[in-house]
């Protein structure tokens, strides 16, 4: 570990100690303290006589600062414009050039244009700092000279501020794809005055507890170079071995010279590995690392200008890219008072050497603290930085709602050159066949609005991208107006009268500065390592608690001691910001000079003598602990149950959370673009970013980091990333693969997150968190404790069918951006000449691979590896790491060498199943301390407990598990298949368990966490697993002729002999046959439960569609044979893919069958919960044997499994899910007895020594959001 260290420090110290060029130009001196208005006069003279006007000379408001323009810009102030030279004359141009300082690349920088040009990135990096500074005084590079003699410390702070140095992003995105095993950061951007890379060091050596309880990071070093850093994925094409991929591999069409590679390659079974050295050399490197160089992620950083080529992409550089204000947005909540200059960068300005019909100008040229959202929105639109759309209730399009108006009518086949334009302008891969890759149709996007019915969109585009609007709903799906009433989804002024769900700071005026005043904006000197670390801001600042009134002083991590006095802040016409008027607060707007609003008072929405009492408030907020449901001003503090000190105020207050259900980011090798970073620079390999869902339907609660207490706070998926590679053969050498973090956990992330969208109304309510008294809320407490739906389930490219003699990957989406499902209402849109040849197909799927196998009655893909249990042949994990390569021969194998080599086989006598306890790729081998990537063992095992604060995996996730009918339950360590070394994958059983022949006839299991549910003769077996090489038998649960079982949350749905039966397992120990909950079905297979209807193969009925949203009360919603061809139905999973849900049905003799469940033409309310089901066959394959099963698809909102165990990596340090008994609190009692609740305001649970008047409409319930 200190080796790596060392190489970071070397590589930074070398970096910030490089000389610099010699400037074209005489440097100009620093700007001055004070002057006198002559010699400022003097240094603006020859500059007015082409300029004559402008907005401001200075760029200050305050008519007290005396400055020239050569004391900010340099330049020659003494060259005058003679009366007869007009613009575009030669002797006007003379003087132009011998008054402005000269760029080093004129052409990159459209000279003499004074527009910024687009996508210059690292351009200000190689030019001279005298040209930086003459274009904007404010870049950082060069802001201590121009700005320095003012606002030195101002400057010091905003350069080691998360804004600048991305540490937050680089970290997370590091360590959650096992690059780095340091969750603390030690990486971030930063330039020297000549644009070399710095090493940025805090003012202050921090102690122990400065980084342990305020997050503040003693340095940061530059990012590697992808080119030499290792990778840490655990795919097949990074192992040891390979031949013909050297350091400096051959282009196209070069090959060696001596025919080497030609002689090495094997027809039909190509060299994949990376390189033929070590790691670091040839690709055999860490490809997230490159994606961070060279993906627009949350590029470009404060260090360099904005990209300028997209409305919500206008912005300067330095302390301009937030002071000077462009046109960004034509929306009044985010742009405020500079709405009506429109959104596309076009300038205002009195200086007439400005074309107002240009691009890239700001407004004015004038600095200014009031500052919009429009400005802040410019980076912070995309989840690395923060992803606050949602304040002003957007989050990110999904390419299928309003597909109609956002495709063309005509398939289109983009060219090499139209794509790279397209890519350039927005990372999207699915841009180059859109409407929205003309950037004039992207600007106008939110013109569409009024035709559209499905959604509406944002007038900002940051990235290139669309936002779509998010509105309130009820779980089904139903548009709700003001008065919860449904707004038909036909009624065509239906989007004006549903409630759109901003931030109800933004229904008062409020922009972003309203909030986060100067410290939060220019940070505060110190390097900090997460966003939550750097604010100084929180809600009882302004709002106060149920038993106090605000002080008025900052109390967030990043405050300072005594914390910032709120009554010394001051608008631009200096009056207070904060004031009490007698016992009202009231804010001024920074914004807006005539806005001011009332604060909302806790205290006072508490108190029932208060004319501003909120019953429903009071209720939430003064509730006791326990189960009483006993509430009021009577409950002593450390009595609360939602007290600030345990739980985040947005916790209740949200009214929704963006749900990202991953990206895609397939690195395509024939793509030669340039560093957004560093030195810049073209190099190939390329990969686009594509966002796969995003819903806005998911509520999930989960530990707070370490800096803020660890308290309860909402947890969000982020950046749940799966990988493809496409190499200059055009072969897929690795397909969609989740990367494994440094914690071992799963790559599939999570992190609290603030999302900004607090309402008043549409907050969370009691049944969110709770069980509710009629029980229908099961799904939700599942979505709620990270436990997974199966609702965004991730199928993928292929899905994966065992069969009868084989097991076949059959090809079920598109391979280009957007991976739509073939045959679906997405691909009908993207694709309408492929979809129309799918139709005259009749719908049959054109691909399979696949392999001869033995009864695979139960698979399983986890990576690169496929389980399959095959009767009498055992168990056996197939290698399908090259399933899309299209110079593979046999792209399914058992092993790439002999069985002396690799062994992935477990003989036993009629093994039924086999099971992942998750089927989230992971390494228990980095939890435990031991790094194959980076070579550490102890030392990392110290900083993975201590340093990261993570929690050790059980060792339930070391194996996998085999039912065999005459067996038992079979274990096996397959621990081997996640280090990396192909030379060790051999597989051994751990265990052969059967006491008292209990698991005779075992066919099927379900790993709940520790419990294991196995299927056999004798009924539902439960075992407890706590230490997984000795099993405890726990009951038998006496259910006859049992075939298959799943869990969510307190349930386990049986499919059985006589249909589907229900039992209630909320005390493991006891379960419990819920006896009316029976549902007899005709032939019942495999179940599977996604939100609030359970799935359910029922041979020749097809699919049985069951209601489940009251566990106890199933009812069958339909039986969907697809007019009879559905009618033998072995198994079935389901999966969203981008705004859809699907089905896929192994149908047995009738192969593998494709459902599209709900699409916007299907079922208008599929953005709710839970929308019901409208089945639609899309597709099917004719599978080489009969169809018995299939694989589920990645598990993307499971972070946690039900006994309490972390699945999944958490973003932020100290940060985590639940653990049990966390869990238990919201829905058990002391006695070990669930509890439920009721949305009602109860009165005579109050308990208050002041009468209680409470408003008519208090005890309604409140829609479900």
């Amino acid at each position: 570990m200190r080796g790596i260290v060392a190489s970071f420090l070397l590589l930074g110290l070398l970096a910030a100690g490089m000389p610099s060029e010699a400037a074209e130009s005489g440097a100009a001196p620093p700007a001055p303290v004070k002057q006198t208005g002559a010699e400022a006069t003097a240094k603006s003279a020859g500059c007015m006589s082409c300029h004559t006007t402008t907005d401001s000379l200075t760029m200050h408001t305050s008519p007290g600062v005396t400055l020239g323009c050569a004391d900010c810009h340099g330049g020659n102030p003494a060259v005058f414009r003679a009366a007869v030279a007009l613009p575009g004359s030669s002797e006007y141009r003379r003087a132009l050039d011998a008054a402005h300082v000269q760029p080093r690349y004129p052409e990159e920088w459209n000279y003499p244009s004074s527009v910024k040009p687009p996508r210059t990135y690292t351009l200000l990096n190689r030019e001279s700092p005298e040209f930086i500074r003459f274009i904007n005084p404010s870049d950082y590079r060069v802001a201590r000279e121009a700005c320095g003699a003012c606002h030195l410390r101002i400057i010091a702070a905003a350069e080691r501020s998360l804004m600048a140095t991305t540490a937050m992003f680089w970290a997370a995105g590091a360590y959650n794809n096992g690059i780095l095993p340091f969750k603390h950061t030690i990486v971030g951007e930063a330039y020297t005055r000549d644009g070399r890379p710095a090493k940025l060091i805090t003012p202050v050596i921090p102690t122990p507890e400065m980084q342990a309880r305020h997050g503040i990071v003693p340095e940061l070093l530059p990012l590697p170079s992808w080119e030499v850093f290792p990778p840490a994925d655990v795919f097949r094409v990074f192992e040891r071995g390979g031949r013909n991929i050297v350091t400096q591999f051959p282009e196209i069409g070069n090959p060696d010279s001596e025919g080497h590679l030609q002689r090495l390659e094997e027809p039909g079974r190509p060299d994949i590995r990376q390189s033929n050295r070590g790691p670091g050399t040839g690709l055999r490197v860490a490809i997230p690392i490159l994606n961070i160089t060279k993906t627009r992620l949350n590029d470009p950083t404060t260090w360099f200008l904005g990209t300028n080529d997209n409305p919500g992409d206008y912005r300067n550089s330095g302390c301009a890219a937030c002071h000077v204000i462009y046109a960004n947005n034509r929306d009044v909540e985010a742009a405020g008072p500079y709405a009506s200059y429109g959104n596309r960068g076009t300038s205002i300005s009195a200086d007439p050497t400005i074309r107002k019909d240009e691009t890239g100008h700001p407004l004015r040229h004038q600095m200014t603290t009031a500052i919009p959202t429009s400005q802040c929105m410019i980076c912070h639109m995309h989840q690395p930085n923060l992803f606050l759309n949602s304040m002003l209730g957007y989050t990110m399009w999904d390419y299928e709602t309003a597909a109609p108006a956002m495709w063309p009518k005509k398939q289109k086949y983009p060219t090499d050159t139209e794509m790279r334009a397209a890519l350039e302008r927005n990372p999207e891969g699915a841009v180059v066949r859109g409407k929205w890759a003309d950037p004039d149709f992207s600007a106008e996007v939110s013109e569409l609005n009024p035709q559209l019915k499905d959604t509406q969109f944002a007038d900002y585009h940051g990235h290139g991208w669309n936002f779509r609007a998010i509105y309130k709903r009820d779980r089904k799906g139903n548009l709700l107006d003001d008065n919860n009433n449904v707004i038909p989804p036909n009624d065509p002024e239906k989007f004006k009268k549903a409630v759109h769900l901003d931030s109800i700071h933004v229904d008062f005026g409020m922009q972003c500065v309203d909030c986060h005043f100067a410290q939060d904006a220019h940070g505060s000197g110190h390097i900090y390592g997460e966003v939550q670390a750097a604010i100084e801001i929180t809600c009882p600042d302004c709002h106060g608690t149920a038993k106090a009134l605000p002080d008025l002083r900052t109390h967030g991590p990043a405050a300072p001691p005594a914390g910032t006095d709120l009554t010394l802040l001051r608008t631009a016409d200096g009056r207070s910001r904060f004031e009490w008027r007698g016992p009202k607060l009231y804010q001024r707007s920074a914004v807006y000079p005539d806005l001011e609003w009332e604060m909302t008072l806790v205290k006072d929405t508490v108190d029932p003598a208060s004319p501003k009492y909120n019953p429903r408030a009071a209720r939430a907020k003064l509730m006791s602990m326990g189960t009483s449901m006993k509430w009021g001003p009577s409950i002593p503090t450390n009595q609360l149950a939602h007290s600030n000190d345990t739980m985040a105020c947005y916790t209740c207050h949200l009214s929704w959370t963006t749900s990202c259900g991953g990206c895609h980011l397939p690195i395509e090798a024939n793509q030669k673009t340039a560093r957004h970073h560093y030195e810049g620079g073209e190099t190939r390999n390329y990969a686009t970013y594509n966002p796969q869902v995003a819903r806005e339907d998911m509520f999930q609660l989960g530990r707070h980091g370490t800096i803020k207490g660890n308290i309860i706070a909402p947890i969000a998926s982020r950046s749940a990333l799966v990988l493809s590679s496409t190499n200059i053969n055009r072969d897929h050498i690795y397909v969609q693969q989740p990367p494994v973090s440094a914690a071992g956990y799963s790559s599939q992330a999570f992190s609290p997150h603030y999302p900004h969208t607090e309402r008043r109304t549409e907050t969370k309510t009691c049944t969110d968190c709770h069980i509710s008294e009629q029980n229908d809320n099961n799904a939700i407490m599942a979505q709620l404790l990270l436990l997974g739906t199966n609702f965004v389930n991730f199928i993928g490219y292929n899905a994966w069918v065992g069969e009868e003699d084989d097991i076949e990957a059959v090809r079920v989406t598109e391979w280009d951006e957007p991976q739509a499902v073939i045959g679906s209402y997405l691909h009908k849109y993207v694709y309408p000449d492929y979809y129309k040849v799918h139709i005259d197909r009749g719908r049959e799927l054109p691909e399979a691979h696949g392999h001869g196998a033995s009864s695979a009655q139960c698979i399983q893909l986890r990576g690169e590896y496929l389980y399959v249990a095959e009767g009498n042949r055992g168990m056996r994990v197939y290698d399908v790491a090259s399933v899309a390569n299209k110079d593979v021969s046999q792209r399914i194998i058992t092993a790439p060498v002999s069985p002396l080599g690799q062994d992935t086989h477990i003989a036993s006598k009629n093994a039924t199943c086999v099971v992942l306890p998750t089927n989230q790729p992971i390494n228990p081998l980095r939890n435990a301390g031991v790094n194959q990537t980076l070579n550490l063992s102890q030392s990392y095992a110290d900083t993975m407990r201590g340093g990261n604060e993570e929690q050790a995996m059980h060792p339930i996730y070391n194996y996998a598990y085999i039912t065999d009918a005459e067996e038992g339950l079979i274990l096996t360590n397959v621990n081997t298949l996640a280090d990396q070394e192909p030379r060790n994958n051999f597989l051994k059983r751990a265990l052969t368990w059967n006491e008292g022949s209990v698991l005779k006839g075992a066919r099927h299991l379900t790993v709940a966490g520790t419990r294991f549910y196995v299927s056999a003769d004798a009924g539902i077996v439960e075992l407890d697993m706590d230490d997984p090489l000795h099993p405890k038998l726990v009951t038998v649960i006496p259910i006859p002729g049992v075939r298959s079982t799943v869990i969510q949350f307190r349930y386990l749905f049986v499919a059985d002999d006589g249909g589907l039966d229900v039992v209630d397992v909320t005390d493991p120990v006891h379960p419990k046959l819920v006896g009316n909950a029976h549902l007899p079905l005709a032939d019942a297979r495999r179940v599977f439960v996604s939100r609030t209807y359970a799935y359910i193969a029922d041979g020749r009925d097809g699919l049985a569609i069951i209601d489940v949203e009251r566990p106890e009360k199933p009812r069958l919603f339909s039986l969907y044979t697809a007019a009879g061809q559905l009618n033998d139905a072995r198994d079935v999973v389901i999966g969203a893919t981008n705004a859809s849900l699907f089905a896929y049905v192994a149908d047995g003799v009738n192969g593998l069958k494709v459902i599209q469940l709900m699409s916007p033409e299907s079922q208008p309310n599929f953005y709710g919960f839970a929308p019901e089901p409208r089945p639609e066959l899309i597709g099917w394959y004719r599978t080489a044997s009969p169809a018995l099963a299939l694989s589920r698809g990645l598990e993307r909102d499971r972070g946690v499994d039900e006994t309490g165990h972390q699945i999944a990596v958490f973003g932020r340090i100290g940060s985590r899910p639940f653990s049990l008994d966390e869990m238990k609190r919201l829905y058990m009692g002391p006695d070990g007895r669930p509890f439920t609740v009721t949305d009602r305001v109860k009165l005579e649970d109050f308990v208050g020594s002041h009468h209680m008047t409470v408003p008519r409409d208090s005890s309604a319930p409140v829609p479900r959001n």
